[in-house]
């Protein structure tokens, strides 16, 4: 799911990689990381009636990412920002979206410049090619598969204890995807750290686990959070709050 920046340095330039820079375009402009290209989360979210964060369309997304380059034999890249849940948001649709290649890398950009590697102004133009989508449901979860797993799946809450205790779905965990994050410019602690953390939480790992927050960025940090601590059956409630709020769904 990872990949290093001394691996990234290495294979900057192979022709079979895609690299995406998650962060908003005016920090892009200012210096990225060679041959990579813009692509922010409002590009990839279609918003529903009641203001949900939910996966794009697939085929009015798939001319956007064949056009920059991705198809579905490339190596995406997915980079991004310290405690900005953009690079993990946008990795799950990637991965929801059928793009089986997908990785992130493991620091943040202002990691990686911090080490003295390269950062540029040039942005990177990929030949337009294919994407045909190829939807993964088995990571996602709408509202009405979720009530009828409520006291049966492990759902984790990403926001914070204010968000939590002003209102959550009934049964879930509190969880903030922020106990998460890594040490020395990490987007993600180490495996043995969020074992340890899932672990002291007593989240089972024979339960499914659906994760949340408010329009479903948080949550998808968490989502892989969990994959890294060793969790296979992880949905992301892509709709999150907003969505079970709106419908005027049970809360606690």
């Amino acid at each position: 799911m990872f990949v290093s920046h001394q691996w990234l340095a290495e294979n900057i330039n192979d022709p079979n990689l895609v690299i995406i820079d998650t962060r908003p375009k005016i920090m892009y402009s200012h210096g990225h990381i060679p041959n990579s290209i813009s692509l922010i989360v409002d590009q990839l979210i279609q918003l529903s009636p009641a203001g949900a964060h939910l996966a794009p369309d697939p085929q009015k997304v798939s001319q956007l990412l064949g056009n920059i380059g991705i198809d579905n034999d490339k190596t995406v890249i997915v980079t991004g920002e310290l405690m900005d849940p953009s690079v993990f948001r946008i990795a799950w649709t990637m991965q929801y979206l059928g793009q089986k290649n997908t990785k992130i890398l493991d620091a943040s950009i202002g990691t990686w410049q911090s080490l003295g590697l390269e950062i540029t102004r040039t942005s990177k133009k990929y030949t337009p090619v294919q994407f045909v989508p190829q939807i993964q449901d088995d990571i996602r979860i709408e509202s009405d598969e979720l009530q009828g797993l409520l006291g049966k799946a492990t759902i984790l809450d990403a926001r914070t204890p204010q968000e939590f205790f002003g209102g959550h779905i009934p049964g879930s965990i509190l969880f903030p995807f922020t106990d998460g994050i890594g040490q020395d410019g990490l987007l993600l602690d180490s495996k043995e750290s969020l074992e340890n953390l899932f672990s002291q939480r007593e989240i089972p790992k024979d339960n499914q686990v659906i994760c949340y927050c408010m329009h479903g960025h948080r949550a998808s940090s968490l989502f892989y959070q969990a994959k890294l601590a060793g969790f296979e059956n992880v949905r992301l409630y892509d709709g999150s709050f907003v969505d079970w709020y709106f419908k005027k769904l049970p809360l606690e």
